[in-house]
């Protein structure tokens, strides 16, 4: 059955993100694979990222994997666009150090950026754009040799956005329908048997009018799968 939430499941963002971070990009590649053809592709990219288990243990690294989708020209297998989905260790040290080193690299490149963060929690790699907005959720398009970021804010309950995937001129935008790839996800991982919803969301806390909202969010939901 579907997720009681139009957009984003906060529930998600738990114990369960680690599925959730890795079938989606796969459903990502999946929906605009036929939308690139013939002369892009999309293909997943894995990366290792050194994490700690906490700020006074800094000895104790292990690594993540992160799964970034990579959008390139089927002539020279060149990366226009790299869609990143980020997850916890990107959002937290050492981790966010790193990648905001790899969004140098890319820039340096010359290759598009888009950014997807469905995570309320950590620190985001953009704080230091004035116009970066308050929201639960946030998608970033920085496009390869201009001076401007485009925003998506995603707001907790509203739904998830089509954001433009960029390629190499003069060929147009494509859409990435965000809402529809996480819903398929959902649906096909059963996450409903997975997750209480009796209890709070993961960290960080909600605000009482925010919990309030998901309460009779749930509530209803539950009401309609009963009916």
């Amino acid at each position: 059955m579907p997720s009681p939430f139009p957009g984003m499941d906060p529930y998600l963002e738990g114990y369960l993100w680690p599925d959730v971070h890795q079938r989606l990009a796969t459903e990502i590649s999946k929906q605009l694979a036929p939308r690139l053809k013939p002369h892009y592709v999309a293909r997943l990219a894995i990366s290792l990222i050194k994490d700690r288990t906490s700020e006074s243990e800094p000895r104790l690294d292990f690594e993540i994997r992160v799964v970034t989708v990579e959008i390139r020209n089927t002539a020279q297998n060149q990366l226009v666009t790299s869609i990143e989905l980020l997850s916890p260790v990107n959002k937290r040290e050492p981790g966010l150090t790193e990648y905001r080193r790899k969004r140098e690299r890319l820039e340096e490149a010359v290759v598009h950026l888009l950014e997807i963060d469905l995570l309320r929690r950590g620190e985001r790699p953009l704080v230091y754009y004035p116009q970066l907005p308050p929201t639960a959720y946030l998608a970033t398009l920085t496009r390869a040799q201009a001076n401007s970021v485009a925003f998506w804010p995603i707001p907790l309950q509203a739904e998830l956005p089509i954001v433009a995937v960029p390629l190499r001129e003069p060929d147009a935008d494509i859409p990435l329908e965000l809402g529809p790839a996480l819903a398929t996800i959902y649906d096909e991982a059963v996450y409903e048997l997975s997750i209480d919803y009796d209890r709070p969301p993961p960290p960080p806390p909600l605000s009482p009018e925010d919990t309030a909202g998901l309460q009779d969010r749930i509530r209803e939901w539950r009401r309609q799968s009963q009916s």
